[in-house]
């Protein structure tokens, strides 16, 4: 189910799933890849995301063992720096309840 709290974007899923936007608003839900071994993201953009530490969460319950965060201080100022340690703990408690779900 898409997270109610989000009405002005895309739908945030909290959820392992992966969602394909189709036309008219539509969602199909496919399931996520069987990795065979621990994966590293060494390009994200957490801070353009509407829930970073979900996506963290996400990323750890799907196998992801490294996610390397790109920022700019130009563009982005400080928001990676300042909310990463915050986004890791929510990320911690959202990856408990996600487990839990599955």
């Amino acid at each position: 189910m898409p997270d109610e709290q989000h009405t002005d974007a895309d739908p945030v899923f909290f959820d392992t799933l992966f969602h394909r936007k189709r036309k008219h608003g539509k969602w199909d839900t496919v399931d996520a890849p069987q990795l065979e071994a621990l994966v590293a993201d060494t390009h994200a953009h957490l801070q353009l995301l509407d829930d970073p530490a979900l996506a963290l969460a996400r990323c750890a319950a799907n196998g992801v063992g490294f996610v390397c965060t790109i920022s700019d201080v130009h563009e982005d100022g400080s928001t990676t720096f300042d909310r990463l340690s915050a986004w890791e703990h929510e990320a911690a408690v959202d990856t408990a309840k996600l487990v839990r779900r599955c």
